[in-house]
């Protein structure tokens, strides 16, 4: 019995540790994004950073012109 429950144990931990090596790359990148300066569309180079500033900075509603909730329509 105690084999058994080592084993789960063991096969568990070992298949936990990918999905918090790419949960840590993900916090990385978002942390390199920032809301100073100000930023236009055309210097924003994917999506996920114009959801970003959309989300989190005082002036990422101006990357919304038709308030429609999507960011920078050219890249998204």
């Amino acid at each position: 019995m105690r084999i058994a429950i080592m084993l789960l144990l063991a096969s568990t931990a070992a298949t936990a540790a990918p999905v918090l090596e790419s949960h840590r790359t993900d916090i990385e990148v978002a942390q390199s994004w920032s809301c100073q300066p100000k930023k236009t569309c055309k210097q924003i180079q994917s999506c996920d950073e114009a959801r970003y500033y959309l989300q989190n900075c005082s002036w990422g509603g101006k990357l919304d012109r038709d308030s429609d909730g999507i960011p920078c329509e050219a890249i998204c």
